[in-house]
C-alpha cells in the first residue's frame, strides 16, 4: 500500500478525500493546510493526521502527495515535493504559465518521480467511448467541432478565496479555471491542437475580479480540422464538457450525460453515462476513477493517462487564448 497526503483542504479537496478514503491502493496518512482548522475538519471527515506546513511531510515516508492548493502555488510546492522523492498528483492547472509547467516537468524527469494532473474528465464514460471510436476511424476524420462552457460566478465566489479573480493568484478567469477541462478534452480527443487564435475579455462591469469572464477561440487541429470554443461564467447555469465533433460520416457529441452519435443516414446512437445531481454536480463523477488509475499506473510502472507531459498542452492553450488578441499562436507540447 502506498502512503499518501493531501495538501490544501479547501472546497476541491473533498474529491480527493472521498477517493482516498478506504482506497485499495493507498492509505491517507496526512492532510495539510496553512489554515490548520481546515486540515482538522478534513481529517475528521476523511482521515489523516492534520498538519499546517507541507514541508513536515519530507520525513514522513510519504509516497504520493495530492496538491490541491491555489494555482500560483503549484510550481513551488510540486517541485519541492518531487525534489524530496515524493510523487505528486496535482489539481489543474499544472501551472499558470507554460514556462512554469515546463520547469515542473523537467523536475519530474530529473527526479524520476511521477507528476500526474487532475484532468478527471478524460475518464468520463462518454470520453473513453468517444476516444475509442475516434481512434478506430469508423466515421472518418474530424472536419470541424465546437466546445461550449458556461458557468456562473458572482462576487461571493471571488470573495470566498482572496486568490481567485486575480491574475497573480488564479492566472486568469473562466479560461484557466472553468474551461480548462473542456479545452483539454478537445486536445485529448482530437489528436492535438496545433495552433489557435482567440479573444478574451471582462464583460461584466464588476470590481469583484480583474480576470476575464468570457472568451472564444478558433483552434486548428493537427489533422487539419478546426474547433471553435466559447467560454463564459456569466450565465446562470453550468454547461461543462460539451464537445461536438463533425466527422466525415457522423456528428459526435460528448457530454457528462453520455455520448451521442448521429450517423450520416440519420440513425442516432446514445451511450448513457452516470450523472450526478446536486451541489457541484458539474464537477462530474470521475475524480475517483482517475485517482485510482494514477495509483494503479504507479504500482505497475505504466504510463498515466493524465501525466504532466500530456497536461502541458492545456496550459499552452490557456496562455494562447489570453495572449492572442486575434493573432494565431502555436501550441507548445
Amino acid at each position: 500500500m502506498f502512503r499518501s497526503a493531501v495538501i490544501g483542504c479547501g472546497a476541491v479537496s473533498k474529491n480527493h478525500g472521498k477517493a482516498l478514503k478506504d482506497n485499495r491502493y493507498t492509505t491517507l496518512e496526512y492532510c495539510v493546510d496553512i489554515e490548520y482548522e481546515k486540515a482538522v475538519a478534513f481529517s475528521e471527515k476523511y482521515g489523516g493526521v492534520p498538519l499546517s506546513d507541507y514541508r513536515e511531510l519530507f520525513d514522513k515516508n510519504i509516497d504520493v502527495a495530492h496538491v490541491v492548493t491555489p494555482h500560483n502555488t503549484h510550481p513551488l510546492i510540486v517541485m519541492d515535493l518531487l525534489s524530496h522523492g515524493i510523487n505528486v498528483f496535482c489539481e489543474k492547472p499544472l501551472a499558470i504559465t507554460v514556462n512554469e509547467a515546463k520547469a515542473m516537468i523537467r523536475k519530474s524527469e530529473e527526479t524520476g518521480k511521477r507528476l500526474g494532473v487532475c484532468f478527471q474528465n478524460r475518464m468520463n464514460k462518454a470520453t473513453v467511448e468517444a476516444k475509442e471510436i475516434l481512434e478506430s476511424g469508423k466515421y472518418g476524420k474530424i472536419l470541424s467541432g465546437m466546445a461550449l462552457v458556461t458557468w456562473y460566478r458572482n462576487g461571493s465566489y471571488y470573495s470566498e478565496s482572496p486568490w481567485r479573480g486575480k491574475y497573480s493568484g488564479e492566472g486568469g478567469g473562466c479560461i484557466i479555471n472553468q474551461s480548462i477541462h473542456t479545452l483539454d478534452l478537445v486536445d485529448y480527443l482530437t489528436g492535438g491542437v496545433e495552433s489557435l487564435s482567440g479573444f478574451d475579455g471582462k464583460l461584466r462591469d464588476s470590481d469583484d475580479y480583474e480576470v476575464e469572464d468570457s472568451a472564444m477561440a478558433l483552434m486548428k487541429l493537427k489533422n487539419g480540422g478546426e474547433v471553435v470554443a466559447f467560454c463564459s461564467n456569466c450565465y446562470l447555469g453550468s454547461k461543462v464538457c460539451d464537445v461536438e465533433l463533425r466527422l466525415e460520416k457522423a456528428v459526435m457529441t460528448v457530454r457528462q450525460s453520455g455520448l451521442t452519435i448521429v450517423e450520416e443516414d440519420g440513425n442516432t446512437i446514445f451511450h448513457p453515462a452516470v450523472v450526478l445531481t446536486g451541489e457541484k454536480s458539474e464537477w462530474g463523477v470521475s475524480h475517483g476513477v482517475l485517482i485510482d488509475e494514477f495509483y494503479r499506473a504507479l504500482r505497475d510502472g505504466d504510463t498515466f493517462i493524465a501525466d504532466c507531459h500530456t497536461a502541458l498542452a492545456a496550459v499552452s492553450i490557456v496562455n494562447a487564448i489570453q495572449h492572442s488578441k486575434g493573432r494565431r499562436i502555436r501550441i507548445e507540447r
